[in-house]
């Protein structure tokens, strides 16, 4: 069993995948910038006790970080918990695509995981859609080579900076819209952002299939994908584990190869 770590800005996500790629438990904490190395391994052991299951049992941590102040964290709370080793993903060590000139030196290990996942786990050319703390858009093409992208606020910064920068809007939470013209000013909010982020991913899906000049795999992750998508015109396989497969697809290509 491997211990597949996907740390994004506002929160990290956990998945214990058994040998063959099934994810046998989930979990999730706050990414914590404060919190020391022992304090998430302690974290970790307690969650893994209330979900009987042992820190012993993991043969390895595969982790996907964008908090670089995280990363030595995590990998100083995987020795603490005795687990052999830690694979953190980066462009060298991924072999299952490949990079286009024209895509930028700097590729999230985030973007990477859930590129890797598509070409294993879907059709190509694929658009992934990640709606995090940012939402990006990126595409594999049909040769499986990543192309690159777009990046935007995500729903959760847009929804703050409403409420921030205005005096008579209040912060909500994101639920689903009642109807697009709304009679009150919660509504109102909370229509603008569904319609409005869904309207927002249609124009650039558009735009992507214009460039690329062939139909795609629409592929949705994160947060808020699920309560989106919906809304949108396109059809988006919503996929909430896809970077924790595509932790898992590397944690094999790496063992094949001998990364």
């Amino acid at each position: 069993m491997i211990l597949a770590i996907d740390c994004g800005n506002t929160h990290t996500n956990f998945g214990c995948i058994r040998e063959g790629g099934e994810i046998a438990q989930i979990f999730c904490m706050e990414s914590n910038r404060k919190k020391t190395s022992y304090e998430y391994a302690a974290d970790i052991n307690e969650i893994c006790t209330l979900l009987k299951i042992s820190a012993h049992d993991f043969q390895a941590v595969v982790l996907s970080s964008v908090v670089p102040e995280l990363t030595g964290s995590f990998q100083e709370a995987a020795e603490i918990l005795g687990i052999r080793e830690c694979f953190i993903v980066n462009r060298e060590n991924v072999s299952a695509v490949s990079f286009s000139a024209a895509s930028y030196a700097d590729v999230g290990p985030d973007l990477i995981v859930s590129a890797v996942a598509a070409k294993k786990r879907y059709p190509l050319p694929a658009i992934i859609i990640d709606m995090g703390t940012a939402s990006t858009l990126t595409v594999v093409n049909r040769e499986g080579v990543f192309m690159g992208g777009v990046i935007l606020p995500g729903v959760g910064i847009s929804m703050n900076a409403l409420a921030k920068e205005t005096s008579l809007l209040p912060s909500i939470d994101v639920a689903p819209a009642k109807k697009l013209i709304s009679l009150n000013t919660v509504d109102a909010m909370r229509s603008g952002i569904i319609y409005g982020t869904a309207g927002s991913l249609d124009g650039l899906i558009d735009r992507f299939l214009k460039e690329l000049g062939q139909e795609a795999t629409l592929l949705a992750t994160g947060g808020l994908s699920h309560l989106i998508c919906p809304y949108c015109r396109h059809s988006i396989i919503v996929d909430e584990n896809l970077l924790l497969t595509g932790l898992w697809e590397i944690w094999t290509d790496s063992r094949k190869t001998g990364a």
